[in-house]
């Protein structure tokens, strides 16, 4: 399956086209993962010209196969050295399809500030991919910037952009495009900003064409069939969108609190900051990104100013994990993190890491430039998102992210994270394969990269398993990672697993290259992609040393069931030996050379 793609060196100002068969990494992340390990040096410094960003779609793309618009971005991540990979809804991946692409490869940095417009319009190379001057934009908010390029190269275009928080080389700046979609984790706005990229214009008209398309028609038509029939995908997300969690979560005792020291919450409180309680006082309407019919955007309102969210995962991190249960003061630092550029799951995990410092006196007041860094304290917000955002007084420190805050304070168990990504929304005592996949993900701490294995503790059916077997954690681990890897790499939404499977989608991109696809297929895919990610963190100087979690998880006990949960030394060794047997890996996780020819990687 041919993919086109496009390649712009910024420091030789250079520009190719060229092809590449992407059906063993099916497209998106496996593609992307593809292109970027084929070219970066895996002991680069994330924020110099040597570091690669690829960005890829796949073969169904644009077409009217549920939430098919996604895109995938990988690059080495400044916030924790690994392999970075974040993805994104919204309009921008579709356009850049539309475009003519299926990926687009950044290399070198630029001298001057610049953007990239790619179009499909032009008679050669020059034309439709080109590099513009950004030095009026430089400085400019995330809005700013996308409407005067919206002005100036048409609405129909998408914008992708990175914030002040990006040029300042904020460690977990985020990538935005149609404003409020963030390519969010591991901070590829900064990866841009050192190459004084400020934003992507993606403009096109084409529309994703396929193979088979009575074939493929009859597999959207049943795929979407299915996605109404389960409630989750029909209504669940639609009205309460995806902070409708949070009560569900609390109810599982995994719902964390200052730091992650407790998940115990006065439940008038936790009532603040749901996503019913999101619907009745500041939601103006629902939305959906392209193709989407499970519209779980949430389009929001408090006092005069608009914009999205907050989402399940900031309006827990913003809010309880800083003892905050003040909806309007989160949703206005929420804002103003989507206008700089922050990326509010590492925001929020770093500020509750800076609270518990200030609380233990280890950051001072004087430290703290006056700012009350302590937990309770929702006027916070948005005076601290700015400071970060923009790297002024405490705010530097703030800026480096959870780890390198709490080491430069001496207190480097106050950090909750892996790798140096901060930790999701969901207790990893409370389930032992979500705490798996925080240990095994390639980017560090993520629901997403890690494997959404706590969607089988609470809408798991057929396939619920129990949240406390270590025995079972491994097998669960991988599969859920398997499967999200087959999403990320179609370009498709993680919701759809609700309601469907991987032989749902390879039916659907079976027929859009006009092949005949297996669900085993796809798993393989998976398989080469996770393993070939796992080298590239290898080759840059991680090991199983650094498939853990912070101390506090081990040592200090959150009550469920009426027993006191823990990861133990013991579960962490147990469920990593499984864990790299069923991948394949040896002892210290690194890819049997069997399983590597098998998989044609290296």
């Amino acid at each position: 399956m041919p993919s086109k793609v496009v390649e712009i060196d910024l420091s030789r100002q250079e520009v190719r086209e060229f092809s590449i068969d992407s059906r063993p990494w099916l497209g998106g992340r496996g593609l992307a993962v593809k292109l970027f390990t084929d070219r970066a040096d895996p002991g680069c410094d994330p924020l110099s010209a040597d570091n690669v960003l690829v960005a890829a779609v796949s073969a169904i793309t644009g077409t009217t196969a549920p939430t098919a618009g996604r895109g995938h971005i990988v690059f080495k991540s400044p916030l924790t050295g690994a392999i970075g990979s974040s993805n994104s809804g919204g309009r921008w991946g579709k356009i850049l399809k539309s475009a003519g692409y299926d990926a687009l490869v950044i290399k070198g940095a630029s001298s001057n500030p610049v953007y990239i417009l790619v179009t499909d319009q032009g008679k050669d190379l020059a034309e439709r991919v080109s590099l513009r001057p950004a030095e009026e934009l430089w400085g400019k908010s995330v809005p700013e910037v996308s409407d005067l390029l919206a002005g100036r190269h048409g609405q129909d275009c998408s914008v992708l952009a990175t914030g002040p928080a990006g040029e300042k080389l904020v460690r977990f700046a985020s990538l935005m495009n149609e404003k409020n979609r963030a390519y969010g984790r591991g901070g590829p706005g900064a990866v841009l900003g050192a190459k004084r990229v400020k934003a992507i214009v993606v403009k096109g008209s084409a529309k994703t064409g396929v193979a088979e398309p009575e074939r493929f028609k009859d597999a959207v038509e049943q795929t979407r069939h299915i996605m109404k029939a389960q409630p989750i995908t029909k209504r669940v997300l639609r009205d309460l969108g995806t902070a409708g969690l949070v009560h569900l979560i609390n109810e599982m005792r995994m719902l964390p609190r200052r730091n992650f020291q407790d998940c115990i919450h006065d439940s008038d409180l936790i009532d603040n900051i749901s996503g019913e309680a999101i619907s009745r006082t500041i939601l103006e309407r629902a939305g959906g990104c392209f193709s989407c019919p499970i519209l779980c955007q949430r389009h929001t309102r408090v006092g005069g100013k608009s914009g999205e969210g907050p989402e399940f995962e900031t309006a827990v991190l913003m809010g309880p994990l800083l003892d905050i249960y003040d909806l309007e003061a989160i949703t206005l630092g929420n804002y103003r993190a989507n206008e700089l550029g922050l990326d509010t799951m590492s925001l929020g995990g770093t500020l509750a890491c800076a609270a518990e410092l200030f609380e233990r006196e280890a950051i001072t007041p004087a430290d703290a430039g006056g700012i009350a860094l302590r937990f309770g304290e929702a006027s916070l917000y948005p005076e601290i998102v700015e400071k970060i955002g923009k790297r002024e007084g405490i705010g530097d420190l703030l800026a480096e992210g959870s780890l390198r805050l709490a080491e430069r304070f001496e207190h480097p168990e106050a950090a909750m994270q892996v790798k140096g990504l901060e930790i999701p929304a969901y207790d990893p005592r409370g389930m032992m394969a979500q705490a798996l996949g925080y240990m095994t993900s390639p980017t560090g701490a993520c629901h997403l990269r890690g494997g959404y294995s706590i969607a089988l503790a609470f809408f798991g059916g057929i396939r619920e398993v129990p949240r406390f077997s270590v025995r079972q954690a491994a097998m669960t681990c991988k599969n859920q990672q398997d499967l999200g890897i087959i999403q990320d790499s179609l370009g498709i939404c993680r919701f759809i697993g609700y309601a469907t499977g991987a032989e749902h989608w390879a039916r659907i991109y079976g027929a859009a290259i006009g092949e005949e696809v297996s669900r085993a297929e796809l798993e393989q895919a998976a398989e080469r992609i996770a393993s070939l990610e796992r080298l590239f963190n290898l080759r840059a100087g991680f090991s199983r040393k650094d498939d853990d979690l912070p101390a506090r998880f081990k040592t200090e006990a959150i009550s469920i069931g009426r027993r006191d949960r823990i990861i133990s030394e013991a579960d962490r060794e147990r469920m990593l030996d499984d864990y790299y047997q069923v991948r394949g890996w040896d002892r210290e996780g690194v890819p049997r050379p069997e399983l590597q020819e098998r998989l044609s990687i290296k």
